[in-house]
């Protein structure tokens, strides 16, 4: 009774049935950054990755085993029964790479998988823009984050719109004026491919991979600039005369030691090699600076590890020195990267997977591919290979594994990153030839 008196009392929720009801996702859309502190650490991270040399290390790391040499896109068609369906779909496979070539080639000085991931990575988010026009293939241009902002009208949309029934799908694009004096562009979504990073799905702007590494570099920075400081003091004073005798014979011993202009005081200073002679009052002792670098050394070597944490990648990788430990510990360290870098390449794979059927679409309303053409190509990226030890060892173990009847043909092929059947159509057509 007490329930049911409860549910009474209780506010009124729509039916799903009713028409009217208006649903929003149960995750709030309250941002885990404010706008200004996401601005503030999209600026910082920027500025560290063209000065902080570990900063501009990880970044270069990241494009080099994720988007570097090796990315490339591959078209399959599935071959259907019947005669004439292999050539079709063969040649419905050389007309889209034609396609992707075509668009790849207009947009050469704009667009490029390298950019689009580092943008990721630094600004925590990316924004390509489509522009149609009556030319193929459309043309495609970056947008900086700083241009998708909020306007007086939509002070809490963080620059973007969405559907008032589902908070996760995205109406419009808010662009900024170049000056105040302008008017916000309202961008429709379908021109807008968006990429973000390290938020929730209910959360609508990236944040950089660089924001928990600001502070440890920073801190890094502080620390270094504190020891060669110190280093320069200690080394300051370089010679400890002791003279005996009253104070007066010092006092005159140290007036006449610095008489004249400064140019004639550089007699204090001695070249390499240089001979003394003094007398029996006189003793010259030449002073090591204890500059206690090795005790500072840990606390240098443990703020790298909270950067290399961070970062998600083993010491010797941000700090390219392998000497802190032999080559099975290296090689168990890289293990944790390996994966980082394969999560990397399978996230980066759907987004350009995205960019793909975003730009395919538009071939299709052209006329340049038949309907459906997307449900019969699929799409495979290969990626920059990870792992390199000795190749000639490795492929000698897969041919006994393939004699033992433990792998297959095919398998071994795809562990070489080719399409096993483009290989055997490869190796007929040799054949026959």
């Amino acid at each position: 009774e007490q329930l049911l008196e409860m549910a009474e009392t209780g506010p009124s929720r729509p039916h799903p049935d009713d028409d009217d009801a208006l649903w929003k996702l149960a995750g709030s859309t309250t941002a885990s950054f404010p706008d200004s502190e996401r601005t503030s650490i999209r600026d910082q991270a920027r500025q560290l990755v063209r000065t902080n040399p570990h900063a501009c290390n990880v970044l270069r790391l990241l494009e080099a085993y994720v988007t570097g040499t090796g990315l490339q896109l591959h078209h399959h068609c599935e071959s259907h029964e019947g005669g004439d369906e292999p050539d079709h779909g063969h040649a419905l496979q050389s007309r889209a790479d034609r396609l992707w070539r075509e668009f790849l080639c207009r947009n050469a000085r704009h667009y490029s998988y390298r950019e689009h991931a580092r943008r990721v990575w630094r600004d925590g988010e990316c924004f390509v823009r489509r522009f149609e026009d009556d030319q193929w293939p459309p043309m495609v241009r970056f947008i900086d984050p700083e241009r998708i902002a909020a306007t007086p009208e939509y002070p809490e949309s963080q620059g973007i719109l969405t559907d008032p029934l589902d908070a996760e799908r995205p109406v419009a694009y808010l662009k900024g004026a170049h000056d105040s004096a302008g008017s916000a562009e309202e961008i429709p979504a379908e021109e807008i491919l968006h990429t973000r990073i390290n938020v929730d799905s209910n959360e609508k702007r990236g944040v950089s991979i660089f924001a928990p590494l600001i502070e440890p570099l920073k801190e890094y920075e502080r620390w270094l600039s504190t020891e060669m400081l110190a280093r320069k003091l200690q080394s300051s004073i370089v010679l400890w005369r002791k003279i005996q005798g009253s104070p007066q014979a010092i006092e005159a011993a140290a007036d006449q030691a610095s008489r004249g202009t400064w140019r004639d005081s550089r007699r204090e200073r001695f070249a390499p090699g240089t001979i003394l002679t003094t007398n029996h009052g006189t003793d010259i002792q030449f002073l090591q600076p204890n500059t206690n670098f090795g005790d500072a050394v840990p606390l240098g070597r443990m703020l790298l590890l909270s950067i290399a944490a961070g970062a998600g990648l083993p010491e010797f990788m941000l700090t390219a020195d392998a000497a802190n430990a032999n080559f099975a510990s290296t090689m168990v360290a890289e293990g944790p990267a390996v994966k980082f870098f394969q999560s990397e390449q399978q996230f980066f794979s759907a987004e350009f997977t995205r960019l793909w059927r975003w730009v395919m679409k538009l071939a299709i309303e052209e006329g340049l591919l038949p309907d459906g053409a997307l449900d019969e190509i699929s799409v495979r990226w290969t990626f920059p290979q990870l792992v390199n030890r000795d190749r000639p060892r490795e492929r000698l173990a897969d041919v006994q594994l393939i004699n033992a009847g433990v792998l297959s043909r095919a398998e071994v092929a795809r562990r070489e990153g080719v399409d096993p059947t483009d290989m055997q159509t490869e190796r007929d057509r040799e054949s026959a030839e």
